[in-house]
């Protein structure tokens, strides 16, 4: 691979990996942290040394128990954080592995992912059903949690004025003898 066709692959990458960060974080109370964008450059990189050393199949495994405890020993994920990171190094292998004499071949590749992605990421912030702005929080007493379940509906309900819900408990503070709940309306 030349260092033109590399540069030419890289930047491909960047500017796929920068817009589905971009519109990802867009209108989201969570948000993706930006280093995440680095796994795909290191992914990237890694191929084109793979590419180019003999490596044999023990050092593929060792990487894959490298990724697999450090999955295991950080805090969990969110969904599209996963999803996130899992097209990111999809077209971070594309772009470094994938034996194409012709550019424009990765780059419609890139593009296809990255508007599939952007039109399924605008289809779930519509919907309802995962939607966050669709709940509230509301603080009660411990007194609550004594209550059969018919007597707490009634209660939220007074609190809410919602009439169809569904309620978790988010918290229970001791200290201050409370119960936070989460109403999805």
């Amino acid at each position: 691979m030349e260092l033109q066709e590399l540069f030419e692959r890289l930047a491909i990458l960047c500017i796929s990996i920068f817009t589905l960060y971009y519109f990802s974080n867009r209108n989201r109370n969570i948000r993706l942290h930006p280093l995440l964008g680095l796994i795909s450059i290191c992914t990237f990189f890694m191929c084109l040394v793979f590419t180019k050393a003999e490596y044999n199949l023990g050092v593929g495994f060792g990487l894959f128990a490298i990724f697999s405890i450090l999955r295991f020993r950080t805090e969990t994920f969110t969904i599209q954080t996963i999803v996130f990171l899992f097209v990111s190094i999809t077209i971070s292998l594309l772009d470094g592995l994938l034996p194409i004499k012709n550019l424009e071949i990765l780059l419609g590749i890139n593009i296809s992912i990255v508007v599939i992605y952007l039109i399924l990421n605008y289809f779930e912030k519509k919907s309802p059903i995962v939607s966050e702005k669709n709940s509230i929080e509301v603080i009660s007493s411990l007194d609550f949690l004594q209550l059969e379940e018919a007597e707490r509906k009634r209660v939220l309900t007074e609190k809410t004025k919602l009439k169809n819900f569904s309620y978790n408990i988010k918290s229970i503070n001791l200290n201050d003898n409370i119960v936070i709940l989460k109403v999805s309306h």
